[in-house]
């Protein structure tokens, strides 16, 4: 596709595709969408970037223009978006955000009618109206921004929070102690309202958005903030979001981060132990280490790969009947709460492992045993197919031969940015480290 990529629309404000022209005509295909299937309303919302108000205002004018019905939410967390569209028994629903990148950075997600992310058939027909609809292709101008106190939505603050505070019961936090890192963005003072209501003593970090200050050294990228407040304040277990709350990362009380395979395995083998795992079966992605399968395998858990994003993981546990799923970039999914990535979610389960088990994080960490892995995201110059590249091919052909049976790699370029992913696992270190050092200088080659 030419502006879709792995989740959405991504990019730079004042490029072409993160431009208010190009926001007003995607309104207008989305509204021409709508009518053609039907009718019905949309919702919209946003985080806290500088430049979502303004994108989300063009957009809107697009709706407008197109005659379609629709609510603001204001901002939310994107899984707050999605229960939206539930609530309002939305057409489909508009999330302005671009999750975990800089606030110089923006883009947009849509969902479908069941609140889970849309498939490529949409934003294909999406992507073929609204070159109807862009007239000026012209390099757009850009506002200035001066930075501000953004507050959450009343949806996000009243429904949504009330939706998470129905799942567990009354005070099952009571006497643990929290640590929060809001990255600056969507999930500000939400999360940690929602822990405080559930009876936790809650120390916050990242909820005072300004516009310029999402991800900006704080949240999920930057985890390491959020597990030194851990072992300040003595909490108990520590979370760091990205911009858009649909995705979590996890410390315990030492402020130890743990990996994302070791967050579903933790979750997926107590409801296990609970008689309560659907299929007796989880999704992940091919990017997730291959020790969650053989730990969660001698537990009788079979594990599902699906591809990556977590529209991808859904598709899967669809199709396998799960309904738990997940990447180790942070995000979850409990399709019985939401179809989609769900940070605030995945953190209220870990803390009901908790509770329920009445153990430390550090102590329930140890079921799932990880392989060696290394990952690197190597910003590259072109995207030259893999297979047509000339060093980088020949260097993947020697790393197979070299970790054979016992490793694995896997070779891919970012669907919303210009960086190429690498990682390579394997039960021996030196040979994982080997390879890695081999496929980084054939990047540097044959990309940059």
């Amino acid at each position: 596709m030419k502006y879709f990529g792995t989740d959405g629309i991504r990019g730079t404000y004042g490029e072409l595709e993160i431009s208010e022209p190009f926001f007003e005509a995607l309104g207008t295909a989305a509204a021409d969408w709508t009518a053609a299937s039907g009718g019905g309303k949309l919702v919209v919302g946003g985080d806290t970037r500088a430049s979502t108000d303004r994108l989300k205002a063009a957009f809107c004018s697009g709706l407008r223009k197109g005659g379609a019905a629709f609510e603001d939410l204001g901002v939310l967390p994107t899984p707050a978006l999605a229960y939206g569209v539930l609530a309002r028994g939305a057409k489909m629903g508009a999330m302005i955000t671009a999750s975990h990148n800089p606030y110089s950075d923006n883009g947009i997600k849509f969902f479908d009618s069941a609140a889970r992310k849309v498939e490529d058939d949409v934003q294909e027909w999406l992507e073929d109206r609204l070159e109807k609809y862009l007239e000026n292709r012209s390099q757009p101008e850009t506002a200035v921004f001066k930075p501000r106190e953004i507050l959450p939505g009343a949806f996000a603050r009243s429904e949504y929070a009330r939706k998470m505070l129905s799942i567990f019961p009354q005070g099952f936090l009571s006497g643990i102690k929290v640590a929060v890192d809001m990255a600056n963005g969507a999930t500000s003072k939400v999360s940690s309202e929602v822990f405080a209501a559930y009876g936790a003593e809650v120390f916050e970090t990242g909820c005072a958005p300004d516009g310029f200050n999402i991800n900006d050294g704080v949240g999920s990228q930057h985890p390491e903030g959020m597990a030194a407040l851990c072992r300040e304040c003595g909490a108990d277990v520590g979370f760091a979001h990205d911009g858009d709350g649909d995705r979590v990362v996890v410390a315990d009380e030492r402020g130890s981060i743990l990996e994302g395979e070791e967050i579903l395995g933790l979750i997926a083998l107590d409801a296990k132990a609970r008689g309560v795992l659907k299929s007796d079966a989880i999704v992940t992605t091919l990017q997730s280490n291959m020790g969650l399968d053989e730990s969660l395998g001698e537990n009788g858990i079979r594990v599902f790969r699906s591809g990556i994003g977590d529209r991808l993981v859904m598709r899967e546990m669809l199709a396998n009947n799960c309904s738990i799923g997940g990447e180790n970039s942070g995000h979850f999914i409990f399709s019985e709460i939401s179809p989609c990535g769900d940070g605030l979610a995945a953190a209220l389960a870990v803390l009901s492992v908790m509770s329920a088990r009445g153990r430390k994080l550090s102590e329930l960490r140890g079921g799932i045993k990880m392989y060696p892995q290394i990952s690197k995201a190597i910003a590259v110059s072109r995207k030259t197919p893999i297979p047509e590249t000339e060093t980088l091919s020949k260097a993947i052909a020697e790393c197979e031969a070299d970790l054979g049976s016992e490793g694995r790699m896997l070779i891919r370029y970012s669907g919303t940015e210009k960086k190429i992913r690498l990682l390579v696992e394997g039960k021996d270190r030196a040979k994982i480290e080997k390879c890695m050092k081999i496929l980084e200088k054939a990047v540097e080659f044959d990309l940059q």
